[in-house]
């Protein structure tokens, strides 16, 4: 059986989705820093370090508690995320010449016209070719102010499509200053993965195979992801 996994995996070119963490790394305005800190101990001879980080540091997946505010909110936490909603077919729309600060129904729908329908289950990344922005420390000033995201009209439109997960090259899925958060209040509300920070994205094609698993944390509203774009050779 491991073999056969290992040669079905063979078949792939692995692209990694995921910045690196690392101190200075941006974050949301209102989230705390990364850390990365030293824990070794005297007359043990192992090195280690101690994780100091918020929940949507880096790459990482909403959890629908983050925007559930009532109901069975327990049961939408990090630990009850099923993984395998992480794991499949997946579409990047690219609009790095993008040049307006909302997605509409409109410009998704042209997408598909002009590239491929968007189906049932299919892991939606947008590619506004954000992630070229990311610097660490002061130099991140460009990526953590002005980022593009979707509008309800786009939103509601990829929830009748019955996606699995949506993802997107920016701080968050809806764009910077947004008030009304049309992505987050209507995608998590209906138990639909929000995937945020990814990056290389330009290399890959229209249609790819998508792979992320996060950590399995009690009471978490998000979780740190590795995650990979599987190519065919």
């Amino acid at each position: 059986m491991e073999k056969n996994i290992k040669k079905f995996i063979s078949n792939f070119k692995i692209i990694d989705l995921s910045h690196t963490l690392e101190e200075g790394i941006p974050n949301f305005p209102t989230h705390t820093k990364y850390y990365h800190l030293n824990a070794n101990q005297i007359n043990d001879p192992a090195e280690m370090s101690q994780i100091l980080m918020h929940e949507h540091n880096g790459t990482h997946v909403d959890a629908p508690s983050h925007y559930i505010k009532s109901g069975p909110k327990k049961k939408h936490y990090m630990e009850f995320v099923n993984p395998t909603h992480l794991i499949g077919s997946a579409v990047q729309i690219n609009l790095n010449k993008y040049t307006k600060k909302l997605v509409s129904k409109s410009t998704i729908l042209k997408w598909e016209k002009n590239n491929c329908e968007i189906l049932k289950n299919d892991i939606v990344i947008f590619n506004f070719g954000w992630y070229k922005k990311w610097k660490l420390g002061k130099k991140s000033n460009k990526y953590i102010k002005n980022w593009p995201g979707l509008d309800i009209s786009s939103s509601k439109y990829l929830l009748s499509k019955k996606v699995s997960a949506v993802g997107t090259d920016t701080l968050g899925l809806d764009c910077n200053g947004s008030t009304d958060i049309p992505a987050h209040t209507t995608f998590l509300v209906n138990n639909i993965l929000i995937i945020e920070n990814l990056t290389n994205l330009d290399i890959l094609p229209i249609r790819f195979n998508f792979i992320a698993i996060p950590l399995k944390i009690k009471k978490g509203t998000a979780s740190p992801l590795r995650a990979l774009a599987l190519i065919d050779k």
